[in-house]
């Protein structure tokens, strides 16, 4: 929505959107993108979960390639969730005890790494099936440590009266990414 940043017409904006604020294009944005910690983490938690459902595309593309079966396919899936069910209790310990912010970067580099393993075993040609299921387990154990751990760092990051709008445009972000992120992949 696009308003005007000058007179009385600014005045309103800001009456209806206490809020949010203009930009220089004269847009109006949550107040909360001022945070520059919020706006990254915003960015992140997109570009996290758009790059995994276009690594999921991917992976299972590959997979149904090598295997021809919807069985292997499964497999993947259950690679993938299961370190979130073995490690549940491990990461709540660790995300209440350590830097959040540090087991996050931890737990995206751990998947970065795996991503970059995957791709270049496909482009070279020596990925097999058990290499996927490997890679996808770590990816899993990567995930399992950093997306609820990105969910508890959100209150430490805006204020108690941003923190509703936070979430929305957080959750928002995410519904977006796993839209989006299996059409680009």
């Amino acid at each position: 929505m696009l308003f005007p940043a000058s007179g009385q017409a600014y005045a309103r904006v800001f009456s209806v959107l206490p809020d949010s604020f203009m930009t220089a294009t004269g847009f109006a944005l949550p107040a909360f993108f001022i945070n520059t910690d919020f706006a990254r983490y915003w960015f992140v938690r997109i570009c996290s979960m758009m790059a995994f459902q276009m690594l999921a595309v991917a992976v299972g593309w590959q997979v149904y390639d090598l295997t021809g079966s919807a069985l292997a396919l499964g497999y993947v899936g259950l690679a993938g969730f299961l370190p979130a069910v073995l490690l549940v209790l491990v990461v709540g310990q660790m995300a209440d005890r350590f830097d959040r912010r540090r087991i996050v970067q931890a737990g995206h580099l751990l998947e970065a790494v795996v991503a970059a393993a995957l791709a270049l075993g496909s482009f070279q040609g020596w990925l097999t099936v058990e290499l996927i299921f490997a890679g996808v387990f770590l990816l899993g154990v990567g995930k399992a440590f950093s997306a609820p751990t990105l969910s508890a760092l959100l209150p430490s990051l805006v204020t108690p009266q941003a923190l509703p709008r936070a979430i929305s445009a957080s959750s928002a972000a995410m519904q977006s990414a796993i839209i989006l992120g299996p059409a680009v992949g």
